[in-house]
């Protein structure tokens, strides 16, 4: 038994690909409209093993990714040499972010911006986006509020077989601080071979909300404008009634 705390290595990096395995996403097709929109060269945010970034060089687009898991960004090398793209990556956080250029668009997917859970460290990420971004450069940030909070018993979320044959099945307790707007998440990954359970991982990791207007007003903060909320990535714009919100906004 092992676990991970606040970490993007060891199993966490070990399954991503069991999860998001493929060439095309749901969200695939949402960010290459805004790229097309807006021409140049992009950067993206927790770009892990490449699940968008590598299909978008293979298409022709000018992107380089930023993460703070090593072993992600490894595995992202590993799958362009396959395929023969030689991706530009950067083992960064996106609060320390100092890259050597600007980007006409940054998009962080995947709502990873919340992961970001200290409340000064997400100020200061949106300063480095800000920094790293053209005049008149967009950026394109999805968070959600999260829903059925405080599980106290644990509920299995995904299944999936490792390229070794083993099963890997995972698990989540959570409980939540309302009045900090953190989640914190505890998953438990339990790995079965030949019908035996013969590992368990756990990790944990913390999750920061925000409401609309709340981010909106940080955003303002930093110096952005002409914000743009999309409830979905159909392009249709944010009900009240809706917990998942995807923020565009210029430099």
């Amino acid at each position: 038994m092992s676990s991970t705390q606040g970490s993007y290595e060891g199993i966490v990096a070990d399954t991503y690909d069991i999860w998001f395995s493929g060439d095309r996403f749901f969200d695939t097709d949402f960010y290459k409209k805004l790229l097309d929109e807006v021409p140049g060269i992009a950067l993206e945010i927790g770009c892990g093993t490449g699940r968008l970034l590598l299909s978008y060089l293979k298409d022709g687009y000018q992107v380089e990714g930023i993460d703070c898991s090593m072993q992600m960004l490894n595995t992202c090398k590993q799958k362009a040499s396959e395929k023969g793209l030689s991706p530009v990556l950067y083992h960064q956080l996106m609060q320390d972010m100092i890259l050597p250029k600007k980007y006409i668009t940054i998009f962080i997917p995947l709502a990873s911006f919340m992961c970001v859970s200290e409340r000064g460290e997400a100020i200061r990420a949106l300063e480095k986006i800000y920094d790293h971004l053209d005049n008149n450069g967009q950026v394109i940030i999805p968070l959600f509020i999260p829903q059925n909070v405080n599980k106290k018993e644990w509920t299995v979320g995904r299944r999936g077989t490792r390229s070794d044959g083993a099963e890997i099945i995972t698990s989540s307790i959570s409980n939540i601080n309302f009045h900090e707007q953190v989640q914190t998440n505890f998953d438990r990954y339990e790995i079965i071979k030949d019908g035996v359970l013969f590992e368990t991982k756990f990790s944990t990791s913390k999750l920061r909300w925000y409401y609309k207007y709340e981010f909106i007003m940080m955003l303002e903060k930093v110096g952005f404008h002409d914000m743009t909320v999309y409830g979905g990535y159909n392009f249709q714009l944010m009900t009240d009634d809706q917990t998942f919100m995807i923020f565009r906004a210029r430099k």
